[in-house]
């Protein structure tokens, strides 16, 4: 279902205790920890919230600074999710994460953010696959609500386990603000006679970055190109990282929010050629800083990207090569999807998932209350 802010009634007189499950903060996991992140920096000092951050380790970030309150759990998963259930007892709600918290009695919103270890178990590991399908379904079945990232992954929770539609609503990501910060020049390159393709996931073989190098290698056999690729290593990351070896291709591994900024803004074409995605952030934060886009047909993509990118089939490598080219050689279409990709952008705001996701909280606790 989608949740719109009005659509809830009031919460608390009182704010409403949240323990918000925050674990990914400092973890380096990229989509999962700007997801934490940016939603406590936009419900951080809501006068209807009291938030507390349950963070693993010594994670130490603004986002985590007061009216946010910190609690330390375990870093182990069982353990975390073990600590999070006996502190829920302390609060009106708790918010976690793919998995639900052990033995705890309180409501729990859960954020799923796709189920492609369904889809696609080949990109994952035995253990992984196992692990999702018991605790990520029973998680999506049994608590109170589930929050996911756009409607292609609602049908997919809906068509898999056989949830009520009303117990899953949509709350799109968005954009961080260091993205919407007024358009600046952008940098000279070094050697402006390279073009600069930027990729940007974790390396693992759901994000497809290997189909990307051969198509970058089709145009590179009559322009210069070269790949540059952001993201920590993942599942099955040492054959990736083996191909993508050359001079023509830059690891630059995980960066900050910062020196991710000015590589979009360094890039000629923004490309993420992702086979299953349930949102796909950074297809936006690229049209954010006027980065002309290709993506693909991959789960999600259609649906965020819109009319605002070349969009195409994932597997077919001559298709990637040809949308890339296409935004090499022709800039007035480049021109157009700039312009496209900035008012779609605009759309995507993590105010707005606030603002959604407290209507979330008000209808599970309304429910309750009315129970």
């Amino acid at each position: 279902m989608a949740i719109s802010p009005g659509s809830t009634a009031e919460m608390h007189a009182t704010p409403t205790r949240v323990l918000f499950d925050a674990h990914h903060i400092g973890s380096g996991k990229t989509g999962n920890e700007t997801y934490a992140r940016e939603l406590l920096n936009a419900l951080r000092g809501r006068p209807n919230l009291h938030l507390t951050a349950a963070v693993a380790g010594g994670a130490a970030d603004p986002a985590l600074e007061p009216p946010v309150a910190i609690r330390r759990v375990p870093s182990n998963g069982w353990l975390r999710l073990l600590a999070l259930g006996m502190a829920g007892s302390r609060f009106d709600l708790i918010h976690s994460m793919y998995y639900r918290p052990l033995l705890s009695r309180r409501p729990t919103v859960v954020s799923i953010h796709d189920v492609s270890f369904e889809r696609h178990p080949d990109f994952f590991s035995r253990l992984e696959v196992l692990k999702n399908r018991v605790l990520v379904r029973e998680a999506a079945r049994r608590a109170s609500m589930v929050v996911t990232l756009s409607e292609h992954a609602r049908s997919e929770m809906i068509e898999l386990y056989g949830l009520d539609p009303d117990r899953i609503a949509v709350v799109p990501g968005g954009v961080s603000d260091a993205f919407l910060a007024p358009r600046e020049p952008r940098p000279a390159s070094a050697n402006p006679e390279v073009v600069r393709i930027l990729a940007v996931g974790t390396l693992q073989p759901r994000k497809n970055l290997l189909r990307l190098l051969d198509a970058v290698r089709i145009v590179g056999a009559r322009s210069r190109i070269q790949l540059r690729v952001i993201g920590p290593p993942g599942h099955a990351a040492q054959e990736i990282q083996d191909r993508l070896g050359g001079s023509d291709v830059v690891l630059l591994g995980y960066v900050t929010e910062e020196e991710l900024l000015r590589e979009y803004r360094a890039a000629d074409v923004f490309v993420y050629p992702s086979i299953y995605e349930g949102f796909g952030l950074p297809v936006v934060e690229a049209m954010a800083t006027g980065t002309p886009v290709v993506t693909t047909t991959g789960g999600s993509l259609p649906e965020v990207a819109g009319d605002a990118a070349l969009i195409v089939d994932p597997f077919d490598v001559g298709a990637l090569a040809d949308a890339i080219s296409q935004l090499i050689d022709d800039p007035d279409l480049r021109g157009t999807l700039v312009e496209r990709g900035l008012r779609r952008a605009a759309e995507y705001s993590w105010r707005s998932a606030a603002d959604r996701l407290t209507a979330v909280y008000g209808r599970v606790l309304g429910a309750g209350s009315a129970a």
